[in-house]
């Protein structure tokens, strides 16, 4: 992350009180989610590595609630409460980490609607239209392989290309952030039907955290312009 000293144009009419609130949240993000990398790397044991990663999320909503405070929206929250259950949930129980998910896709859908991502959708069809070719070509092309995911993986995959669509009509930060959610799950889908190569495993968790950086501080800064956000 860039330097949490760094203020938007957009941050004019924040207070200097607010500005320091909100960089103290960043300075936490970016703690632990360097932490999270480090343990990574130093192939520390998957009790300290599954500590770090279920603080991820958690770290990213405080920053909505202190940046956002009462005007938070109810399904950001929640979008993030149930990234964390999915984060902590796969690990143990794929299918319950799906599940965690698939709510928070939902939670995604409904917020992106209300931030009017039908009318901004009208002038980005063509994207729309691509995620629909992506969701058939994965689940025609590899559906069999999934087994008994397959339905699980029908659905979740449905509702994540729904997400990514509105995502577009909403803006390009969340448009991205929603594009690469969509590669972080379609990498972790290969291992399951065991297809690998050179750094499908190493991309997982980057291009995770980059979406929901990017959802978060996108939908935030459309719901306050005002909102500190490091880049």
């Amino acid at each position: 992350m860039a330097s949490v000293g760094r203020v938007t144009a957009t941050n004019a009419g924040a207070t200097p009180r607010t500005i320091r609130q909100q960089q103290s949240a960043w300075v936490l993000v970016a703690v632990i989610w360097a932490g999270y990398f480090l343990v990574r790397a130093l192939g520390a044991p998957d009790a300290v590595e599954n500590l770090a990663k279920a603080l991820l999320m958690p770290t990213l909503l405080v920053w909505v609630l202190v940046a956002l405070r009462a005007a938070a929206p109810r399904w950001l929250v929640l979008g993030l409460i149930f990234a964390t259950v999915g984060d902590i949930a796969i690990i143990y129980v794929f299918e319950l980490g799906i599940l965690g998910f698939l709510i928070m896709q939902i939670c995604y859908i409904v917020g992106f609607i209300t931030l009017g991502a039908l009318a901004g959708l009208r002038a980005r069809w063509p994207v729309a239209l691509g995620y629909l070719v992506i969701w058939l070509a994965v689940n025609l092309g590899l559906g069999e392989q999934f087994g008994d995911l397959r339905i699980p993986v029908l659905v979740y995959s449905l509702a994540i290309c729904v997400m990514g669509g509105l995502a577009a009509g909403v803006g390009t930060r969340v448009g991205i952030g929603a594009a690469l959610f969509l590669i972080s799950d379609m990498f972790i889908a290969f291992g399951e039907v065991d297809i690998d190569f050179t750094g499908r495993a190493v991309v997982i968790m980057p291009t995770y955290l980059a979406a929901q950086y990017l959802i978060a501080t996108g939908s935030a800064r459309r719901v306050d312009p005002n909102v500190v956000v490091p880049i």
